[in-house]
């Protein structure tokens, strides 16, 4: 799921500061990229509705689309999945001029690390914990860890309690939301 973080931070569900905790991280994160004024930014969420614990990405997507103003990849309507995401790739640096891509994905860990949340500076690569070999996107990642890993990573995916992902999404949804207000309204990031 992940690749070599930068600047990560880890927080869980169970810290009373972990919304502000992310949002300022966020902020932080977009400040460090180059030009960061002039480039489109965009949140990119990653994962499928059909399995419980695969549908964090899609959820924090829907969220973010009714509730802040950006640019938002990746829905319950309209996932970006093992399927589609190499396209999706290619079409967000067809469409935008050099973006900042917050990827966001759900993972899979240690039985102690379930309800984790993980935000760094660098991308992830969606897909790991079922076999896929995924291009690596996002220069900021946010995970949230949703159910301990195993041999089969479908089968964990498929019984992850939905009470989790929505506790998980909710945290990280609102954090990337308060990022966004904060954001000056002249940038490109969050005039669309």
């Amino acid at each position: 799921m992940k690749t070599q973080p930068a600047e990560k931070i880890v927080t869980s569900l169970y810290e009373s500061s972990n919304r502000s905790k992310i949002s300022r991280h966020l902020l932080y994160l977009i400040s460090r990229q180059n030009f960061c004024e002039q480039r489109p930014l965009i949140i990119l969420c990653i994962g499928s509705e059909r399995y419980t614990g695969d549908a964090l990405g899609p959820l924090v997507g829907s969220y973010l689309l009714e509730n802040s103003a950006g640019i938002i990849i990746g829905t319950l309507d309209e996932p970006v999945h093992a399927g589609n995401l190499a396209d999706t790739i290619k079409k967000i640096e067809r469409q935008y001029a050099n973006p900042i891509i917050i990827a966001v994905d759900a993972c899979l860990g240690n039985k102690d690390e379930i309800g984790n949340i993980e935000v760094w500076q660098g991308g992830l690569e969606a897909g790991i914990a079922v076999g896929h070999k995924l291009p690596c996107v996002g220069q900021i990642s946010i995970i949230g860890v949703v159910n301990s890993g195993g041999q089969f990573g479908y089968f964990e995916l498929q019984n992850t309690p939905l009470s989790i992902v929505i506790k998980l999404m909710k945290v990280i949804g609102e954090a990337i939301s308060d990022a966004l207000k904060v954001l000056p309204k002249t940038t490109n990031a969050v005039i669309y």
